[in-house]
């Protein structure tokens, strides 16, 4: 299918509630179509703070991604942006009337699912990807991020667990939407249930439970089932997806991650922004043997 050479926003809007997964309290999003491109833009009802999706905004990183902006903070948000960079959805009004968006089931599918049936609308103007131009790589001890010059959104990511049932698991892929829908958005969220009570302690996860997320125990997943095998590595790389909505707009490139998360995530997105040199605008009318990591939308059909 050709690809859109036009911004797009949502065909109409959308409502989802639900409770957060570490505040466990409840929260309403209400996706709404803007007229022009705009990027992706929250809103906290309760004060009217307008949040722009960019990495100067990112803090708290512990377990799930936060914007922060005037003493708001919006936590949890990389599974909507992740289902909305990976449908192409680059330009929405987000409002939600709590601090943390709901869990749902753990990963991306009820918003891809939500996204499909609303549809897209383009919008004026041209596409314009941030491509990568020279490498970028950030460390912490032995986990790292690196990005590299590709035409595409090529993602290649690691995980590596002292755990028997969960382990090392490392998956590649080029992206459409297409892929993202069957091979990324469905992937659920994970942890060890040895760190449970940990967590709780410090005051997080106190909505998970076994419907929202992959908990792995010393003889497997704790889980009727998998969704996939190595699911929990394909939701590594769907909260890359998510995070890089940071930069402002899709990228060409290829991301490498080894034991990685959401603070090396978001310190490669820093890092690519405070380099100019790294970086150059390429627009959608780019020769047409070029692989894009983002497809137009098709009709309708967590760590």
């Amino acid at each position: 299918m050709p690809r859109s050479t036009q911004p797009q926003t949502l065909g109409h809007e959308i409502t989802i509630s639900g409770r957060g997964l570490h505040g466990n309290r409840p929260c309403t999003v209400r996706l709404v179509p803007v007229d022009a491109p705009t990027g992706l833009r929250f809103v906290h009802l309760p004060t009217g703070t307008e949040i722009p999706v960019k990495a100067e905004r990112a803090g708290d990183l512990v377990l799930s991604t936060t914007l922060i902006k005037d003493g708001v903070r919006l936590q949890t948000i990389e599974h909507l942006l992740s289902a909305l960079m990976g449908l192409e959805i680059e330009h929405l009004r987000i409002e939600v009337d709590a601090e943390e968006l709901p869990i749902l089931d753990g990963s991306a599918g009820p918003w891809v699912e939500a996204l499909l049936q609303a549809g897209t609308r383009t919008l004026d103007g041209h596409r314009r990807f941030l491509k990568i131009t020279r490498p970028v790589e950030v460390r912490n001890g032995d986990r790292w991020i690196r990005v590299s010059p590709y035409d595409g959104l090529r993602l290649r990511y690691t995980i590596d667990f002292p755990v028997p049932a969960l382990g090392r698991q490392s998956r590649e892929l080029s992206l459409t939407p297409e892929k993202y829908r069957r091979e990324l958005g469905s992937a659920r969220t994970f942890c060890l249930a040895q760190e449970i009570e940990a967590m709780r302690a410090r005051g997080l996860a106190q909505g998970g439970s076994l419907d929202n997320a992959v908990v792995f125990g010393s003889e497997g997943p704790l889980n009727e089932s998998l969704r996939f095998e190595d699911e929990a590595v394909r939701h590594k790389m769907l909260d890359l997806v998510g995070d890089l909505a940071l930069l402002g707009a899709p990228m060409l490139g290829l991301v490498e991650a080894h034991a990685a998360g959401h603070a090396l995530h978001v310190a490669l997105a820093q890092a690519i922004l405070a380099d100019p040199g790294c970086w150059e605008w390429a627009e959608e009318d780019a020769p047409a043997n070029v692989r894009y990591f983002f497809q137009p939308v098709a009709a309708a059909l967590p760590a």
